[in-house]
């Protein structure tokens, strides 16, 4: 299992993980949908939106964190805010997260980052469980949406 940047040549594996993703939180998806998101990922400029591929030795993509830079931090620090994380189904349970997290806190501790910052669905149990798992902090906190 090696986690990487993505780069190009990734866009049609990308784009199938976008369009899992989306299905498995119950948003109809028409095939290739995901096209434009996973040329957006990799054709993002540097200092934006950043994506971490899970890739299994010499295979397919299996997973994905996407990243973005944020400021300010505590104390006029940066960070990084985690916007999702996804592993198809067939490779949960098998370490493939946990490795994104590892590749996330590598990447994060490389840019001089002080901490990353995601959220899950409040009935995301099993999310929940996987961040518990690996000992991260909760805060609460009260987030808001603003639809455009």
């Amino acid at each position: 299992m090696q986690i990487r940047h993505a780069r190009s040549g990734d866009e049609a594996q990308l784009a199938f993980l976008l369009e899992d993703h989306e299905r498995h939180y119950g948003n109809p998806v028409a095939d290739g949908a995901g096209a434009t998101g996973a040329s957006f990922l990799i054709e993002s400029p540097p200092g934006g939106t950043m994506c971490l591929v899970a890739e299994q030795d010499g295979g397919p993509l299996v997973g994905f964190a996407i990243l973005n830079p944020y400021f300010p931090g505590p104390k006029l620090t940066h960070g990084l805010y985690l916007k999702e994380l996804y592993v198809m189904g067939n490779a949960r349970s098998a370490g493939v997260g946990e490795k994104l997290i590892d590749g996330i806190r590598a990447l994060a501790e490389q840019r001089g980052d002080t901490r990353v910052l995601w959220t899950t669905g409040e009935e995301n149990a099993g999310s929940q469980r996987f961040y518990d798992r690996l000992g991260m902090r909760r805060e609460k906190k009260v987030y808001y949406v603003m639809d455009v």
